[in-house]
C-alpha cells in the first residue's frame, strides 16, 4: 500500500480534498438533500442551513466510495426511517465532509506516576497523546492526569493529598 499505516489519514484528506473542490473555495460547503443523495442524484437546490460561510448544492455521494454510500444510503432508508419517520424528506440536508482523526501514535507514559516514560514531569494526556478519542474521553483522562500531576508534586514536597481531594 502506498500510506502504509496512515492509509486512514490520505482516506480522509482525499474526502476532504473532493468535498473542497465541490464546494468551490472559501470553505462554501456542498450539501446536498437526503432525498437526492438516497436517489444518487445530484441537487440542484437546498433549503436554508445552519452553516454560515454559505453552502452549495452538489453531488454529495461522489465524494465517497461506492460501498460507503450504498451503507450510508441503506442505513437511513433501512434504519433511520423506520425508526423516526419523517426523517427522509427534502428538508433534510447532508453537508460534507465532516472529518475528525484521533492521534494514529500514543506516548507510552508510567502506568503509576503517568509521566512520559524516560522524562520526568511531562505528562501526555488528551487525544493528541494517544489517550482519548474526542472531546469527553479527553476530558476525562486531562482530569485523571491532573490528579496524578497533584499526587506526584505533593509526594515530592512530602505532603499528603486528602482523600476528598483525590475524587
Amino acid at each position: 500500500e502506498t500510506h502504509g499505516v496512515l492509509a486512514g489519514i490520505e482516506f480522509q484528506r482525499d474526502m476532504e480534498r473532493k468535498a473542497a473542490i465541490m464546494g468551490g473555495g472559501n470553505f462554501t460547503v456542498p450539501v446536498q438533500r437526503l432525498t437526492d443523495f438516497v436517489r444518487g442524484i445530484s441537487s440542484t437546490t437546498a433549503p436554508p442551513s445552519s452553516y454560515r460561510l454559505g453552502v452549495k448544492p452538489s453531488p454529495c455521494h461522489e465524494i465517497y466510495p461506492e460501498p460507503m454510500v450504498k451503507s450510508l444510503q441503506d442505513a437511513v432508508m433501512d434504519k433511520f426511517e423506520k425508526q423516526m419517520p419523517g426523517f427522509l424528506c427534502d428538508d433534510a440536508l447532508l453537508h460534507a465532509v465532516e472529518t475528525r482523526t484521533s492521534s494514529p501514535v500514543r506516548i507510552c507514559r508510567d502506568r503509576d506516576s503517568l509521566e512520559a516514560i524516560g522524562i520526568q514531569r511531562l505528562y501526555p494526556c488528551g487525544e493528541g497523546a494517544g489517550f482519548a478519542g474526542g472531546i469527553v474521553s479527553a476530558a476525562v483522562d486531562g482530569l485523571v492526569v491532573a490528579d496524578a500531576v497533584l499526587e506526584n508534586f505533593a509526594h515530592e514536597e512530602g505532603m499528603v493529598v486528602a482523600e476528598s481531594q483525590k475524587k
